[in-house]
């Protein structure tokens, strides 16, 4: 009888130990597909990122080629009418020399900003294909330059830029990747003064780090944002306005160089955002 008993409850323990198997092979299964369901969402997410981080940094430059092309066809259009006057021996000599000289002010902003997003497609093309854009060393100056006079249209409306950055100083960086930086930080600058202030630009060099500040004059930054304002989707612009990618872009990059950034309120009024990156070897400190 004892060992029927036994017997029995040997059984029963193996029977029981393969439904739990089973059970447990079931759910091992579930979570896998719940997993391979996750990973699909997630590329899915990330792509939507991509594609709303290329929009994001698109639109200053084309923003930029937009104005100036308005401006060139207002002027082409002056210089049409001018030119179809009944009196062909009293031309408007002033409005064909202002006409002109619009043309001649947005040669280099149109040039600046074909540039621009040209360089962004090719860089999209090569990452697609796994080929980054490989960093160099780069004076400020010559990632600065380019971003300003694409701006330009920008600040025009009364924003008063004071560049007192040191355009000589070398850093090692993705140029294109750097620029966006920049740009979006002088943009969110702009933006929060309601187009009208100023915006000093300076830089220093500290403990074989070089760093860059963008300060405004405008209302400040939030006083609860603190780090937050560094995450994905954070914004304080509407909906329709800004998509929060900005700054969390920003951060990516810099920390892919080896540096970083910061946001706080000057003390003397508005915001200041601080970039850091290493300076190259062998520029003066």
């Amino acid at each position: 009888m004892a060992q029927i008993l036994f017997l029995f409850s040997l059984v029963l323990i193996i029977v029981l130990f393969l439904l739990q198997s089973m059970r447990v092979r079931q759910r091992d299964q579930q979570i896998n597909h719940l997993l391979e369901q996750f990973q699909e969402l997630e590329k899915f997410a990330g792509l939507g990122r991509l594609l709303t981080g290329i929009a994001h940094d698109l639109s200053t430059p084309l923003g930029a080629l937009g104005c100036a092309w308005q401006t060139r066809r207002q002027a082409l259009e002056k210089l049409q009418t001018i030119l179809n006057a009944d009196d062909p021996n009293g031309l408007d000599k002033a409005g064909i020399e202002k006409s002109l000289k619009a043309l001649d002010n947005t040669r280099d902003v149109v040039d600046a900003s074909l540039e621009r997003s040209l360089e962004m497609v090719k860089h999209l093309r090569k990452a697609g294909r796994g080929e980054p854009e490989d960093p160099h060393v780069i004076t400020l100056g010559e990632v600065m330059d380019p971003v300003l006079r694409i701006l330009d249209h920008q600040f025009k409306t009364g924003v008063t830029v004071v560049n007192e950055l040191d355009p000589a100083l070398e850093v090692k960086v993705r140029p294109g990747a750097l620029s966006r930086v920049l740009a979006n930080l002088l943009v969110n600058a702009q933006e929060a003064m309601d187009g009208e202030g100023e915006i000093r630009i300076s830089s220093r060099v500290e403990q074989n780090q070089v760093y860059v500040m963008v300060q405004d004059n405008g209302p400040g930054l939030p006083t609860t944002a603190d780090d937050s304002l560094f995450c994905s989707g954070w914004t304080t612009k509407g909906c329709q306005q800004g998509s929060g990618l900005g700054l969390f872009i920003a951060r990516k990059i810099m920390q892919d160089f080896g540096g970083d950034i910061r946001a706080e309120n000057h003390p003397s009024g508005g915001a200041l955002m601080t970039i850091w990156l290493p300076l190259v070897a062998g520029d003066n400190q």
